[in-house]
């Protein structure tokens, strides 16, 4: 199935969200980006979001042949909804694929909720930093016309497609591990080194394109 109705008027919404393991890329994406309203898919490998999100229960998925049917008949109303896929087994690039094909199916340029598609753990289920292929790649580069939004989490810069960079037009950066890994993302986002390198855990720079402000995380 394809996606419908191309609205070439509607705004990029796609976001990185990238920092080490522990500096709260998951808490960021659930307290930044996502609202109650919001029609929301969930690329969960870790079962990382089992309670309420943006303030509605997420309803977890552990065959993706389910979740296409409540997303297709949740995505005819204007309703939010938090769907989540987790399967019971280990993950694989292939199955961020797959979910990634549903996310396209339901794109609609002409609805009136974005659809936002949070991908957990983009490096580990990609094949390579090249250009980012397959329908992660198409929900990057066309999905913005199709009302999609992609909400991308990654640990590395460096493992992840640089399709990303180019094609998020706003970036969450936390928390680095390396000095060479905060180098890496001022010279991908444009924000300076030492406002990256000198982040602690929680705390983040939110970049809108060109211009950005710092934030930490509370509870």
């Amino acid at each position: 199935m394809q996606p419908k109705n191309p609205n070439n008027a509607l705004s990029n919404h796609h976001v990185c969200v990238v920092g080490m393991s522990e500096s709260g890329k998951t808490s960021a994406a659930k307290k930044l980006f996502i609202e109650r309203g919001d029609q929301v898919l969930i690329f969960d490998p870790y079962g990382d979001y089992t309670e309420k999100l943006g303030g509605q229960q997420v309803q977890t998925f552990g065959r993706l042949a389910d979740l296409a049917k409540a997303v297709f008949s949740a995505r005819k109303k204007t309703a939010g909804f938090k769907y989540a896929y987790k399967p019971a087994r280990k993950t694989s690039p292939d199955d961020l694929n797959a979910f990634c094909k549903l996310a396209w199916a339901a794109g609609d340029g002409q609805h009136k909720k974005l659809l936002k598609v949070l991908l957990e753990e983009v490096a580990e289920h990609s094949k390579s930093a090249g250009k980012a292929d397959g329908y992660h790649g198409e929900i990057l580069r066309v999905g913005r016309k199709f009302g999609i939004a992609s909400i991308n989490l990654f640990q590395r810069g460096q493992e992840v497609s640089k399709t990303i960079f180019d094609n998020c037009k706003y970036a969450c950066v936390m928390m680095q591990k390396t000095s060479s890994s905060a180098k890496y993302l001022a010279d991908k986002t444009g924000i300076p080194f030492e406002v990256i390198d000198k982040l602690e855990k929680l705390e983040y720079v939110y970049q809108s394109g060109k211009t950005y402000e710092t934030g930490k995380i509370t509870f």
